[in-house]
């Protein structure tokens, strides 16, 4: 009788461990993913047929105007910001705002004089608003390298200075970790360069991304040291103007944010003094109602 149920037992195991498996149903967690895969490449999908539409109706009936941007230096801007959109698109939303701003100006011309002058002086402002996000995000990234590159220069400037034989690659991994993101992603760009070509050719492509005081002076000093010379007081001399960069970009980060603080301090009061007369003034005709009563 025993052997009999463990040879049943044995079967039963033996049909749930390699049938069972074939239609069990999935699990939730299997079932939550499933899911957010699926709607994220429908997301994914709408957005690429919107972009190939938007592409479509840019180069149909995308115009510039004489006061545009060229298509170089959108491109660069573009590329600068590792965007993968095309300049006909910038010039497509520009013409799409003009047209927009136009016809909202003409709407308040219809209702009121004085309201169809404030519109039209919109309309400027509108048209370049899509190369402004864009020349704002530039501006954006290229303060966040500043502001990082003072700490990533005192890592290359110790390594250097200890010893010759030092790859540049090295020295990015090592503070990789501790970079920003917009300063991640230049240096993961530098890697990428080194690994393609050599550190020289990263340096130049470096100085081309980012054409900033400081990045400019490393990438040159960085070149005369691949070429043999040692210059170890140049690197010196340009640590000593970072530290003091470091030291001022602090110090106005402080006053801005004491300046925005005050501000704030303002703009509370205010509000308070607006309600402390607003509930006076209330007062005061709730009296002179009762006293006319």
């Amino acid at each position: 009788m025993l052997s009999k149920i463990i040879a049943i037992a044995s079967v039963l195991f033996l049909i749930k461990q390699l049938l069972y498996p074939f239609y069990r149903p999935a699990g939730r967690r299997h079932k939550s993913r499933v899911r957010k895969y699926t709607k994220e490449r429908q997301a994914d999908e709408v957005k690429r047929k919107r972009r190939e539409r938007k592409m479509e109706l840019a180069r149909k009936f995308s115009f510039r105007l004489p006061f545009m941007q060229t298509e170089a230096e959108l491109r660069k801007t573009l590329e600068r910001l590792n965007s993968d959109k095309q300049p006909q698109e910038i010039w497509f939303e520009q013409n799409l705002w003009l047209l927009g701003g136009i016809a909202g100006t003409l709407f308040m011309f219809s209702a009121n004089n004085v309201l169809g002058l404030v519109s039209s002086l919109l309309v400027p402002i509108l048209f370049f608003l899509p190369t402004d996000e864009l020349d704002s995000e530039v501006k954006r990234k290229n303060l966040n390298i500043a502001l990082d590159f003072p700490q990533f220069y005192s890592m290359v400037f110790y390594q250097y200075s200890k010893s010759i034989n030092v790859f540049l690659s090295d020295v990015i991994n090592d503070y990789l970790p501790n970079a920003n993101d917009d300063m991640a992603e230049e240096l993961n760009a530098m890697l990428q360069n080194i690994e393609y070509a050599d550190e020289e050719y990263a340096l130049r492509q470096l100085k081309k991304r980012v054409p900033i005081h400081h990045i400019l002076k490393f990438c040159s000093i960085m070149e005369t040291r691949l070429r043999g010379y040692d210059n170890v007081s140049q690197m010196q001399y340009l640590k000593n103007e970072i530290d003091r960069y470091r030291v001022t970009a602090l110090e106005d980060e402080l006053q801005s944010r004491v300046r925005k603080n005050n501000m704030i301090q303002v703009v509370l009061l205010g509000i308070l003094g607006l309600y402390i007369i607003i509930y006076y003034l209330f007062t005061i005709l709730n009296s002179l109602d009762m006293f006319m009563g």
